[in-house]
């Protein structure tokens, strides 16, 4: 039996959940998602050992670029980032400091599952 990649997806917009829920059930991943807690996101990526974990840039208690940040003091799993905005100072500033892909809205879903699958073998 092959094992099931692993994907930890960070958001605070239920609908976005959703959607990478169903795209990503379907692509055969296996999925947990968390909205906006910090400690319960550490114990998730202690406990849980996501391959993958893709963020949401926006975030109420955090941007996501902050919080790339702290989950790179705990591993070194690798972020996909997501944005509602085409903001070029916010792409490069993810890519330098922490996250290791970064895709705006609106998601081709082609596109994402292509992402998903290169950052995973990258790593």
């Amino acid at each position: 039996m092959i094992d099931k990649k692993k994907i930890l997806i960070v958001s605070s917009e239920p609908e976005l959940q959703g959607i990478l829920h169903q795209n990503l059930t379907e692509g055969g991943y296996q999925l947990t998602s968390i909205e906006d807690c910090e400690e319960e996101l550490k114990e998730l990526v202690d406990g849980f050992l996501p391959d993958l974990i893709i963020l949401d840039i926006s975030m109420p208690w955090l941007d996501g670029i902050e919080t790339c940040l702290r989950i790179r003091q705990w591993c070194q799993t690798p972020v996909i980032m997501l944005s509602t905005w085409d903001a070029k100072k916010d792409t490069v500033r993810s890519l330098d400091l922490s996250s290791d892909s970064y895709l705006t809205e609106p998601y081709n879903v082609q596109e994402l599952m292509s992402q998903i699958e290169e950052t995973i073998c990258r790593n």
